[in-house]
Formats: C-alpha cells, sequence, structure tokens
C-alpha cells in the first residue's frame, strides 16, 4: 500500500510532527511505502512565520496553497491520500476540494486528519481581517467530500460525524523512546522550576494561572519557564524565556519540576488533543492542567496528575507537589502507564494501518 501524507507544516510544526512524521518509520517497518509532501520547506516555514505580521502571514499562506496543489501531480502514484489539515485556515479549501475531486475520479481513497477545532475561532487570537473574512463551512465541506476523516479526539469527532458517517479517532501520541525511562524521579530544587511548553498563539492562556504564580511566588521562590512561547507578563515572578528545539524539546520539558496546561473553556479549546500534558506525563513531570475537554479523559484527577478549576486549586495543588515531590513517583508511575497504554505511538499506530487499509 501507497499512502501520500500532506502536512500543512515541515516537521518543525507540531501537528505535523505528531499526527504524521512520527508515524513513518513505524509505517515503513510494516511495508508500507509512505511518501511525505510539505506546504513548506522548514526553512519557508520559519522565514515566512504568520506570526512576523501580516505581510508575512500572506506569502505562508499563498505558497502553502500553492504546494499543496502541486501535490495534485503526486495523487495518481499513491494508494490513499492522508490530508492532514487544512493549508489556508480562513478562505475556501479549494487545494483540498480538488485533491478529493482527484481522488474520486483516479478511485483513491482521500482521508482528512484534523486535531483542533478549526471549524470554531480561537477565543485569544487578535480578530484580524482574516478572521472576520473567514468562510465557516470550510472544514464541513472537506468532511463531506472525504472518503474517511481521522480526529485527534473524541469532542471532534463528533463534530465530524455530523457531515460524515467514517469518522475514526486516533489521539494525538508520544514516541515513549525519546522519553526514557530514568527520568521518573521525585525533583526537589531550590528554586523551584514551573514551567509550561507551547507557542506564541498560546501564550495567552497562560493569564489563567498569573494570580496563581504571584501566590505562590510570594511564599517562595520559584522560576516560571516558557519554553517556545511569546512573550508572558507576571508582575513579581521571575520568568525565563526558552527557545524551542526539537533537538532539544524532551531534555527542556524534563528540565521543569512541574508541568503546567492552563486553559480557558470555550469550543476551541475543548477541542485541544492535550499534547503539551501527554509530554509532561512521559518525562516524569507532575502535571496540573484546567478541566477542559480532552484534559479530562486524560489525567485521573490525584491519580497520574491534577485537575484545578480556579485559582484555589491551582494554587494547592502545585504547593503539594512542591512540598512532597517523592510522595508523587506513583503520580508519575500511573502518568507514564497512561500514555504507554492509551497515547503512546507503539499503540496507536496499530489503529492508523487499519484506517488507512479500510475500503
Amino acid at each position: 500500500m501507497k499512502v501520500l501524507f500532506l502536512t500543512n507544516t515541515p516537521i518543525n510544526g507540531p501537528s505535523a510532527r505528531y499526527r504524521v512524521y512520527q508515524y513513518i518509520p513505524l509505517l515503513k517497518q510494516k511495508n508500507i511505502d509512505a511518501g511525505t509532501h510539505s506546504a513548506l520547506t522548514p526553512f519557508l516555514y520559519g522565514k515566512f512565520s504568520p506570526a512576523k505580521g501580516s505581510l508575512h502571514k500572506i506569502i505562508y499562506f499563498v505558497l502553502s496553497a500553492l504546494s499543496r496543489m502541486v501535490a495534485l501531480f503526486r495523487v495518481p502514484f499513491y494508494d490513499v491520500i492522508f490530508i492532514q489539515k487544512l493549508v489556508l485556515p480562513h478562505v475556501y479549501p479549494l487545494p483540498e476540494i480538488l485533491l478529493c475531486k482527484l481522488g474520486k475520479w483516479l478511485k483513491r481513497r482521500v482521508i482528512f486528519d484534523f486535531d483542533d477545532a478549526i471549524y470554531t475561532v480561537s477565543e485569544v487570537r487578535a480578530k484580524t481581517l482574516f478572521e472576520k473574512l473567514t468562510y465557516n463551512g470550510r472544514v464541513r465541506k472537506i468532511i463531506s467530500l472525504c472518503d474517511s476523516v481521522v480526529a485527534g479526539n473524541d469532542y471532534l469527532g463528533q463534530f465530524a460525524r455530523k457531515y460524515n458517517q467514517r469518522v475514526y479517532v486516533v489521539p494525538t501520541s508520544i514516541d515513549l523512546a525519546k522519553y526514557p525511562v530514568r527520568m521518573l524521579q521525585g525533583k526537589k530544587s531550590i528554586p523551584v522550576v514551573i514551567g509550561w511548553i507551547g507557542t506564541p498563539s498560546t501564550t495567552p492562556y497562560l493569564n489563567v494561572i498569573v494570580p496563581v504564580l504571584q501566590e505562590i511566588a510570594a511564599q517562595r521562590e520559584i522560576i516560571f519557564r516558557v519554553i517556545g512561547g511569546g512573550s508572558f507578563e507576571c508582575p513579581g515572578v521571575k520568568v525565563e524565556y526558552w527557545r524551542w528545539s526539537l533537538e532539544s524539546e524532551v531534555e527542556d520539558i524534563s528540565s521543569l519540576d512541574i508541568g503546567v496546561m492552563p486553559l480557558s473553556d470555550d469550543p476551541w479549546t475543548r477541542g485541544k488533543c492535550g499534547l503539551k500534558l501527554l509530554q509532561y506525563m512521559a518525562a516524569g513531570v507532575p502535571a496540573v492542567a484546567s478541566p477542559v475537554g480532552v484534559n479530562n479523559k486524560i489525567i485521573v484527577d490525584g491519580i497520574n496528575g491534577y485537575l484545578a478549576k480556579d485559582t484555589k486549586e491551582w494554587v494547592a495543588k502545585i504547593e503539594k507537589i512542591i512540598k512532597s515531590p517523592a510522595a508523587h513517583l506513583d503520580m508519575l508511575q500511573q502518568a507514564r502507564k497512561t500514555v504507554e497504554n492509551e497515547y503512546s505511538i507503539a499503540v496507536n499506530v496499530n489503529k492508523l494501518i487499519e484506517i488507512l487499509g479500510m475500503k
């Protein structure tokens, strides 16, 4: 079986990396001829990042759309076309529509994969002209045209089933081979390092825990480490910024004493797949998260991590970890087992292979 994976970014992008690229070696081991076609090269992805401004954003998406159109010429040489997300986030999804139409004409199976609530709008994203011109039917249009759909969680799957009956859930997963078991250790350090990994676009969610960090910092010495995010203002708290790197990602996460995943509760955040939460759990870092969306499924409160719904709970649960890190070793082991049994690529590659092989 030959499968062409069309990704919306190169391996640098977290969604493409965790939904597609990390599976490629395993698929090839299973005798699946897996080809990839990224919307942009790593160089162009970095040079024209949408975060750099409107002009960069326009160039970025024009190049991405052209690249996906070029992929049309590769379709005849594959049995299955796997479209990972849309390349144009706001407008009519012409590249994907053409891919679906060509696939049907050539009798190729076309699968659409998404791991965010891209059919809605993030509450923290700036309300730009692009947002105002968004074509709201773009996602359901593609879902209805594809042969089948792969969703990153049940919430997204529920939406997709309104427009396509062949919907399967493959959770965003972790390659545990990159997270050695030796990292599972109760650490006690001064200052305590509380941290978060993300992107500039998701940094605003940290505002949820500003009063939490300030209250804890008033009682003890802490550092809040931001890995890969944008500017974060938290008066009274020492904030460190670490540049994200593919090579050092696991090591950087493992440097944390506590990992956090704060979120507001809205239709966009309910569609998130809990990647950073799974990364903390795999790395042996105690995790505290907002009880939003898939976080409620991943975390069993007090067993493999903590859920905190307000400032009082956030402070209490972070303080509990700080005061007795060694007492949380069993929690870290349970967290690792959760990832191993439900959110590892070793488990979920079999689900993906089954979906790819369906007629």
